[in-house]
């Protein structure tokens, strides 16, 4: 198969304060940026304005962002084992949600659920839950065991009404939204995966692919100069790359 050559363009690109390493780069449907620093979630607009940061020391530090829905966005802490969800504006909506009240073993990932509601996962069970907002437990997955061995899980997310596992040695676990089974993704060895314009796109040796089931093999997207100190994301044909202190925007164009 031919592979697709891009053009990259320069959109933008523009400086962010920060304490150390940032540890995550999030892009929402609307295109609203977010970065994890800590303890500290940040949200720029689409021009690039900071619109709001949120912390809290006590909470420890962030383990991921869910930004799925930008009117509720699910704050996931894994040292205290909670959730917290924040509205636009960055304010939390409630208070934090304690995930022992559901099960006794700590939480490795949650992520939002279609239904307003949100799914965790434990590696103890093998099992993703969904929980409802009033508190319900309404499905339970498949043994992830059952289609990827005893392996763990690095990223769980809700896209379509779809539920989909990176099992990083093994490649993608796609469930459906009662949380069975629908199809194994062989890509071993990714680092990461989003979606692109409802399309699949992952990140392998410092390298963004778009998956192309039909073909011999998928296409080229973008390499990265700098993979172990760099966070990126692609969202809407653009790539963004956060470096340092510094976001860069560039233009995907076949």
């Amino acid at each position: 198969m031919k592979l697709l050559i891009t053009i990259l363009c320069l959109i933008s690109s523009f400086e962010i304060s920060a304490q150390k390493n940032h540890q995550a780069l999030e892009i929402d449907h609307l295109g609203n940026i977010y970065t994890i620093d800590g303890n500290e979630l940040r949200k720029y607009s689409p021009e690039k304005e900071l619109l709001g940061n949120y912390s809290d020391a006590l909470q420890g530090e962030i383990t991921s962002v869910d930004v799925s829905n930008p009117l509720r966005l699910l704050v996931f802490y894994k040292e205290f084992n909670q959730i917290l969800y924040l509205d636009q504006t960055l304010t939390p909506i409630g208070d934090p949600i304690d995930l022992y009240n559901y099960f006794d073993n700590e939480s490795q990932l949650c992520c939002n659920a279609s239904s307003n509601g949100f799914w965790i996962y434990n590696n103890e069970d093998g099992q993703a839950f969904k929980i409802s907002n009033q508190a319900e437990i309404l499905n339970k997955s498949s043994l992830l065991s059952s289609y990827f061995k005893m392996r763990t899980p690095s990223k769980m997310l809700e896209y379509n009404e779809q539920l989909y596992f990176l099992i990083p040695s093994e490649g993608i676990l796609v469930l459906n939204k009662f949380g069975q089974f629908i199809q194994q993704i062989p890509l071993p060895e990714i680092e990461t995966f989003c979606f692109n314009e409802q399309k699949l796109v992952y990140l392998k040796n410092g390298v963004w692919f778009l998956y192309n089931p039909l073909a011999t093999s998928d296409s080229n997207l973008f390499e990265l100069k700098d993979t172990k100190h760099s966070q990126s994301q692609i969202h809407d044909n653009k790539i963004y790359i956060l470096s340092g202190d510094q976001i860069s925007i560039k233009k995907l164009t076949p």
